[in-house]
């Protein structure tokens, strides 16, 4: 099975365990600081422990690109989590020698946008789920991704096709799609995006400065639910999340939904280019 960690081991097994005494649990997710188990009706059950060990049980039928898209998601966040490094929910890539993070809502188009960056010279980073570390004081992206998640409509507007891809799921038309990425493990955070939907035409943007920047930034932890039973986690974020906003441009994006990729992409890269 396909995982960003790859000192991380994951199993399939007949029975993933359970968390027997769970800080933080419902219907779907229950976790405590060192442990994680999930269930998808549907697809599986997963289990995460110490940011190192992973273990699935599939449901008879489930493909395993489905069986990935949980496992390199939720289970991928909470291992992320386990070992205190921030993850953030917004895709990445190098532009000019600048790392750049979109993040935003489900929809907003941060996977779109970044494809249509690397399809145009930029070099890729990461999908979805973003790692953040600081080291000696600067912001580091963690480029772990070697994939990226588009819909159909999304490859047609970049002159791409879906002949000889893998789908998600068996009911949608979103797909994985294979992209090198750059050689480096760690690149620097030069500029975050912060995308949203709206009904105004075109594209509106506005720097996020002071203390809104930071309450922006932790808006965009993945899979933020997850800090409900894992509380020493709070203290590092805090750390890490006020280095990001001391060092790090940040803006928010307000775009329509008649707002193509290209559209976007290029008011992007002005902003990118001014700084």
């Amino acid at each position: 099975m396909h995982f960003p960690l790859k000192d991380v081991t994951v199993k399939k097994v007949t029975e993933p365990r359970a968390v027997v005494s769970p800080d933080y649990a419902d219907d779907f997710w229950q976790m405590n600081q060192r442990e994680f188990a999930m269930q998808v009706e549907g697809v599986g059950r997963y289990y995460a422990c110490d940011g190192r060990e992973v273990e699935y049980t599939p449901v008879k039928g489930a493909s395993r690109e489905t069986l990935e898209l949980y496992l390199n998601g939720s289970v991928y966040g909470a291992i992320l989590h386990q070992r205190k490094i921030l993850p953030l929910h917004g895709s990445s890539f190098v532009l000019d020698g600048k790392g750049i993070l979109v993040c935003g809502e489900a929809g907003a188009g941060k996977s779109s946008v970044t494809a249509s960056f690397v399809f145009n010279g930029a070099g890729f980073l990461t999908d979805d789920v973003t790692p953040m570390v600081i080291r000696e004081g600067v912001p580091m992206i963690m480029a772990l991704s070697d994939r990226i998640k588009l819909w159909d409509d999304t490859l047609k507007q970049l002159g791409l096709k879906n002949k000889g891809l893998k789908k998600i799921a068996p009911d949608n038309e979103k797909y994985y799609y294979p992209v090198s990425k750059v050689g480096s493990e760690y690149f620097p955070l030069n500029m975050v995006f912060i995308i949203s939907a709206g009904h105004e035409a075109g594209v509106l943007m506005r720097e996020v400065t002071g203390a809104d920047k930071f309450v922006a930034l932790r808006n965009e932890i993945y899979r933020w639910e997850y800090l409900e039973g894992m509380k020493e986690n709070e203290e590092v974020y805090f750390r890490t999340l006020s280095g990001i906003a001391s060092t790090v441009k940040v803006f928010a994006v307000r775009r329509s939904d008649a707002t193509g990729i290209t559209e976007l992409r290029e008011t992007l890269e002005k902003i990118i280019a001014g700084q």
